[in-house]
């Protein structure tokens, strides 16, 4: 088990390093036998983007015996990940013990979470799984033996969004944030429905 957990973090980790350099740190959370971590990447030159990915929400069996499919992706502009490292770290693992627990399956790209309390505050409260937009085509799946993995973007969403994609669609709602002024990756936004 050591082993093939350790071949999943050279897998993963080293996709992570070639796009996004040296991760600044790494946290741990461990249930039972399950082990999750998480790292932190800074922005690269002339990217004001920071990354938190986990490695081994994929190594984790359901409780029906199946394995998850994902690794979970959140990207932050710098000076929200500088001003709530610890509010970040824990929210994302409530995101995974979400998923583990409460979803009981692999998410996939366009599931949502309804709104709930485990968003920092002042976040918008519900939540959209996508594929990694903006990041490169080589960081959407990973192979780990037989195992395809895929990375996910934790989106932070309004309500209103949430209903939005919930009566029309993800394709509506990429319409209306391309009327956004700012990105998605900024948590403190208006809603954009």
């Amino acid at each position: 088990m050591e082993l093939e957990y350790d071949i999943r973090r050279t897998i993963i980790l080293g996709a992570y390093m070639d796009h996004w350099g040296m991760p600044k740190t790494r946290n741990l959370l461990t249930r039972d036998t399950r082990r999750v971590e998480l790292y932190s990447f800074p922005p690269l030159p002339n990217d004001n983007v920071h990354r938190f990915a986990t490695i081994g929400l994929s190594s984790c069996v359901f409780k029906d015996g199946r394995s998850c499919d994902a690794e979970l992706l959140l990207t932050l502009p710098d000076v929200v990940a500088s001003e709530q490292p610890d509010t970040i770290i824990n929210y994302i693992f409530d995101i995974a013990a979400y998923v583990l627990e409460s979803l009981g399956r692999s998410p996939k790209s366009e599931d949502l979470v309804p709104e709930n309390q485990l968003a920092p505050e002042g976040w918008p409260k519900a939540i959209l799984f996508d594929e990694p937009r903006g990041e490169p085509e080589s960081l959407e799946c990973f192979h780990v033996g037989a195992q395809h993995v895929n990375l996910l973007w934790l989106v932070p969403i309004f309500g209103s969004e949430y209903s939005l994609i919930k009566t029309e669609g993800v394709a509506a709602f990429d319409r209306a944030t391309e009327k956004l002024e700012f990105s998605l990756v900024e948590v403190r936004r208006l809603p954009c429905a």
